[in-house]
């Protein structure tokens, strides 16, 4: 494994996943109205993420250095710029221009980290997704905490660092995206489907449930927490536990791919959170943070043990594109997934036990039930 190319593509994944979270910080601090500010998420996210396969088809084609550079760029730029309005439609592009930029990149730099692992891809795309989860994991506080002392309408300076790391990437640096001699061409793009159709529609939409659920409760924590009535600096950074706990199961699972089954780690993974997630709403609900805190955590570790499994299943049905592949079963599941967004604020308050948000977070919990009957359909070789 080239560990020098895995840290430093991490480091460009930690510089654009760090600006991933700002939006929904933001929703909380100047209080923007909860359903608008999911819609415009959610629906900035479908496009960009939605476009992630073409994006990544144009990696593999293309090559080079640029859609690592624009995305670090255009992403970082774009969602340090939202501290300037309280307008939606303004909100909603400056979300889409920052979207873009972050899904740009993240097939691309997948590319990079998988052919830097050599025979060891799984751990250095699970190296790979750490650090970027880690750089997700400090968004909110990172926004929060500068902005507390500059006001949010400066925002924009948030965007300096990763400005910077991007032209030193582009002037300074040889790495670039990686593939075979001869480069993806366009009819290449339906081989996909070429009796394997079936195996990459369920890792699929297995993915679409899996980062359905992760994202729609990292998304709305900080404002359950705030609900529950816990300090600004509490709900800032739940969302960082949360999310500081699930790179560690992303790294953790590229240790134990090699030992365990894919399925039996897919199962394992969306079974053994619930009674973990049970203990997070009753101790929120009751005031007893720390409690909430630990229960979060573990609830995000065990959520991410399956994610390099998914993505790098991918990988081995279709090794020609695997830009194209981590398009398909990030960034197209994502967009699809973060449609579940709307589902919290629409069932809040739906029971009465739990009032508030909470109840659409229950609602919420269908979709890893289905993904796990899901998972029992994949075929005899992932048991």
């Amino acid at each position: 494994m080239h560990r020098k190319r895995v840290l430093i593509v991490g480091g460009l994944h930690f510089s654009v996943d760090i600006y991933g979270g700002f939006f929904a910080i933001y929703m909380v601090i100047v209080g923007l109205d909860p359903v608008k500010a999911a819609l415009i998420s959610s629906v900035a996210s479908f496009i960009s993420h939605g476009l992630q396969p073409l994006m990544g088809f144009w990696a593999d084609r293309i090559r080079g250095k640029m859609p690592v550079f624009l995305g670090v760029l255009v992403g970082a730029v774009s969602m340090s710029a939202i501290g300037v309005t309280k307008n939606y439609i303004i909100l909603f592009c400056l979300v889409l221009m920052g979207t873009m930029g972050i899904s740009l990149f993240h097939p691309a730099g997948i590319n990079i980290a998988g052919a830097a692992g050599l025979d060891r891809k799984e751990r250095s795309v699970s190296i790979f997704i750490f650090i970027g989860t880690v750089g997700y994991s400090l968004s909110q506080p990172y926004f929060s905490l500068i902005t507390g002392v500059t006001g949010t309408q400066y925002s924009f300076i948030l965007s300096l660092p990763a400005v910077i790391l991007a032209f030193s990437y582009l002037l300074g640096s040889r790495i670039e995206i990686s593939g075979p001699e001869q480069r993806l061409a366009l009819k290449s793009f339906g081989r996909i489907f070429q009796g394997k159709f079936r195996i990459l529609l369920l890792l699929f939409v297995i993915m679409v449930l899996r980062h359905g659920f992760i994202m729609t409760l990292g998304f709305f924590i900080a404002r359950v927490f705030s609900d529950w009535g816990f300090s600004r600096i509490s709900y800032s950074f739940a969302n960082t536990f949360y999310n500081l706990s699930g790179a560690v199961g992303i790294l953790a699972s590229g240790i134990v791919t090699h030992r365990m089954k894919s399925r039996t780690l897919i199962l394992i993974s969306l079974t053994t959170f619930f009674p973990f997630f049970v203990i997070l709403i009753l101790a929120g609900m009751n005031g007893c943070l720390w409690p909430a805190f630990l229960a979060l955590g573990v609830t995000g570790f065990i959520l991410q043990l399956a994610h390099v499994s998914n993505i790098v299943l991918g990988h081995h049905i279709f090794p020609e594109g695997t830009s194209t592949i981590s398009g398909i079963l990030m960034g197209f599941a994502w967009a699809f997934g973060r449609m579940s967004l709307p589902l919290v604020p629409v069932f809040s308050n739906l029971f009465n036990w739990a009032p508030g948000l909470v109840s659409g977070l229950i609602v919420l919990l269908v979709l890893p039930i289905i993904a796990v009957v899901l998972t029992l359909l994949l075929p005899k070789e992932f048991r």
